[in-house]
């Protein structure tokens, strides 16, 4: 017999205890729905959007918002909020910042560029291209290193 194998870094759980806590603060329509954010839910007329950070840790979190979850957020500024979760001993807690606050807390590194290389078969010659995927070309390696040089001039 095989043996589940559960990650402690999943947050399916904080999205479940979540969408419990809206549903007891009266909101409507909870859901997890992936995007425009993690949790939806209405009140009343209005939409709510609640991206969930799971942690683990005790003091200090240090996690990562995508570029798409902040261009979400802009977009519903009003009624989005990213929500750090916890779970201490079996209880739950969540706190919630708006946008304009979970700034405070962010910054942007040195842009990151991912690579997919098959290394069973011998050196890759053929690249694997997703339909999603923005190709790295020389003109965007100059292009990013003139954005990042251009933020940090600010």
């Amino acid at each position: 017999m095989s043996e589940i194998v559960v990650n402690a870094k999943s947050d399916v759980a904080a999205k479940e205890a979540f969408v419990a806590e809206l549903r007891y603060r009266g909101f409507e329509e909870v859901r997890v729905t992936g995007s425009p954010a993690d949790v939806t839910a209405r009140r009343g007329t209005e939409v709510y959007y609640f991206e969930i950070k799971y942690t683990a840790q005790v003091s200090q979190y240090f996690g990562a918002a995508t570029l798409t979850e902040w261009e979400a957020a802009l977009a519903h500024e009003e009624r989005y909020w990213f929500v750090v979760a916890t779970n201490r001993d079996g209880a739950w807690a969540f706190h919630e910042y708006t946008p304009a606050e979970f700034m405070e807390f962010s910054y942007i590194p040195p842009f990151k560029v991912f690579f997919n290389v098959a290394v069973g078969q011998g050196k890759s010659t053929l690249a694997k291209r997703g339909n999603k995927r923005i190709q790295l070309t020389r003109e965007r390696v100059v292009q990013m290193v003139e954005l990042f040089k251009a933020f940090r001039s600010q």
